[in-house]
């Protein structure tokens, strides 16, 4: 039997809904479907639904109001406070702005979020052809917390967003599939590329120039050299701390200054020691220094920045003998289990394991 003041209705397309009429506090409330205002699938969420009503009015609130803002005001101000929090920093609130701005806003952004469906997002999931399956996983990203947080005020029953696929990242390819060349021969023909590579801006010339030496020659991962900052710089050790807020494993990083930087860094002043590169163009720049370089790829193949990773840590251990948890801790590469606690190098053991590779390198005999 259906409780009171709960009825059902079935559509044209065959879905139940369930509709609420009650008084409370001396008030009559007209007829209101909680399966589209909260996603209320059955009579037992639809009357927990009505309690939870209930007692948000007894406490002087208007449950039927605050859903008022639209999912843009929603996350424009979210985004607002993540940055005056400091949660959200360097390339977060720029890169989410710009996958919000492209793929969201217009499409959804005017919607309630009570009004948002799972087809919603579904369309503007398989709109995004010819998108890398990590900047598809975005979608959930940005979208989830604020469902999440809708459930929690009672404005949504569902998180809609959870329905949606998850991508997996893409296997990358073992060398031997793309190439015959060899580590140190790539890594060679690279370094020597650099300093003929011509920009696209002259203006941008040194400091792209920089960026390759100094990702190339330490093997860390672009994103977090692109938000270095000259204050991060030693110049006078010739070291750099790479701060927790940047790096993957949240911990401070130290690592030495290859000598190619030097006279650089030294006419930084302030700030991003790479003011200009923007990430988007990280991709191009690598691939005209491939081609530059000479390096023979079989048909349709590619090796990308992240691939100098992978190099390093072989050359370090193939060609150099340098203990492989070093080389690994080289990439800063957070160790798990019980070697994390037990196991750890100074940073001389590092400073030592990079000057070899990078001797090794610079001498192409």
């Amino acid at each position: 039997m259906a409780e009171k003041g709960i009825s059902t209705k079935t559509l044209k397309d065959g879905s139940k809904h369930y509709y609420v009429r009650f008084m409370h506090q001396g008030k009559n409330y007209p007829p209101k479907n909680f399966t589209k205002l909260y996603g209320c699938r059955t009579e037992k969420q639809t009357f927990a639904k009505l309690q939870e009503i209930k007692l948000l009015i007894s406490q002087g609130k208007d449950p039927f109001s605050s859903s008022g803002s639209t999912l843009n005001d929603i996350f424009d101000t979210r985004l607002k406070q993540k940055v005056e929090n400091g949660d959200w920093t360097h390339s977060t609130p720029k890169n989410y702005s710009y996958f919000y701005n492209a793929y969201i806003r217009k499409s959804i952004g005017h919607k309630k979020i009570e009004k948002i469906t799972y087809d919603d997002l579904l369309k503007i999931q398989n709109g995004m052809t010819h998108v890398a399956n990590s900047t598809k996983n975005t979608l959930k990203m940005i979208l989830r917390p604020i469902f999440v947080e809708s459930i929690k005020k009672g404005v949504i029953h569902k998180n809609v967003v959870d329905m949606l696929e998850t991508y997996n990242m893409p296997v990358r390819e073992s060398l031997e599939v793309r190439t015959d060349e060899k580590h140190l021969d790539i890594v060679r023909k690279l370094y020597n590329a650099i300093p003929k590579y011509k920009a696209l801006q002259k203006t941008q010339q040194e400091e792209v120039r920089m960026f390759l030496y100094l990702t190339l020659l330490t093997a860390h991962r672009y994103g977090e050299l692109l938000k270095l900052r000259i204050e991060d710089c030693y110049i006078d050790k010739r070291m750099i701390i790479s701060p927790k807020s940047i790096t993957k494993t949240k911990e401070d990083y130290k690592f030495p200054i290859p000598q190619e930087l030097l006279e650089y860094l030294k006419k930084i002043e302030s700030g991003l020691i790479f003011p200009t590169i923007k990430r988007g163009g990280i991709y191009a720049i690598f691939q005209r220094l491939v081609k530059l370089a000479g390096i023979e790829l079989y048909n349709n193949k590619r090796i990308s920045l992240h691939d100098t990773r992978r190099f390093m840590l072989t050359i370090m251990i193939r060609d150099l003998d340098i203990d492989s948890m070093l080389a690994d801790t080289c990439l800063n590469h957070k160790q798990r289990g019980t070697i994390n606690h037990y196991l750890s190098f100074v940073y001389k053991d590092i400073e030592k394991a990079y000057h070899q590779y990078w001797e090794l390198i610079r001498n192409d005999e």
